[in-house]
């Protein structure tokens, strides 16, 4: 993997690193086929918990690499059949981050544009540097906003309205802005933003990792629209399913023993 770095923070915790800082780790074919197989590793251990998704140098990621589409004819060069392909290997990356069976916290180091955007959108929680930002700049180009899931993604993140602004006027959104709207739930400095993202991955390892799987799967399978009995169905289904993991019996006497310690325990 010449594009990325996938390094073990801690036990359970893997921080992947898009590594093109020249560019802005803006996405070539070698870094989707990285990003591919760093998230084949993840999958396959036993032991993973949570993911950190950032970038090295000053970007998270920003988007295609121009350069090596201007090469060659880029995009034009290739036949429509396996320009389609192509870009069903790349939109895959969002995909798989958004379904990979542990949470992912993007630490977004810088701008996340294009493909970037929606890399970040696929993942489960946002963390932002103060100088970072995230826009839609294919309709500069004369090309849609819509790639990697970006318009789905957006949307299901903020809403119709300020997702359609965004990506029909390709303007930029800082991380003050981004923090009031609800795209990310914090905002950092940059040398805290590392820091800031691993303590929130061991907030969640501390958690029974079956209860987390299921938690994740919630929250992507029901759908915005859902219906009180329809959101129910999901919950009731993985609440019963997650009684019979074994960490309940766990979670539950560490609990109790506690308790015993106070002086007037509620329960």
């Amino acid at each position: 993997m010449n594009t990325v770095r996938l390094e073990w923070a801690e036990e359970g915790i893997a921080v992947l690193t898009l590594d093109r800082p020249n560019r802005l780790n803006a996405i070539t074919d070698e870094l989707v086929e990285d990003v591919h197989a760093a998230l084949s590793v993840v999958e396959a251990d036993p032991g993973a918990r949570v993911l950190v998704l950032t970038g090295a140098g000053r970007g998270f990621c920003a988007g295609a690499d121009l350069h090596e589409s201007v090469a060659g004819g880029g995009a034009k060069a290739l036949r429509a059949p396996a320009l389609y392909a192509r870009q069903r290997r790349w939109s895959q990356l969002s995909v798989r981050l958004h379904e990979l069976p542990v949470p992912v916290i993007a630490a977004v180091n810088g701008p996340a544009v294009g493909g970037g955007f929606a890399l970040a959108l696929a993942c489960d929680l946002r963390l932002a540097a103060d100088t970072a930002y995230f826009g839609a700049a294919n309709v500069r180009l004369g090309l849609t906003a819509g790639e990697m899931g970006l318009t789905w993604l957006l949307t299901r993140a903020i809403g119709a309205a300020l997702a359609a602004e965004l990506l029909l006027t390709a303007r930029d959104c800082d991380a003050a802005e981004a923090l009031s709207r609800g795209l990310i739930s914090r905002v950092v400095a940059g040398p805290e933003l590392l820091p800031a993202a691993l303590d929130l991955a061991r907030l969640i390892r501390a958690n029974p990792p079956f209860g987390i799987l299921l938690t994740k799967e919630m929250l992507r399978v029901a759908p915005r629209e859902a219906t009180l009995r329809q959101a129910l169905v999901l919950e009731d289904r993985s609440q019963s399913l997650s009684v019979h993991s074994g960490d309940v019996d766990r979670a539950s006497a560490g609990f109790n023993a506690g308790r015993s310690q106070e002086r007037d325990p509620l329960i």
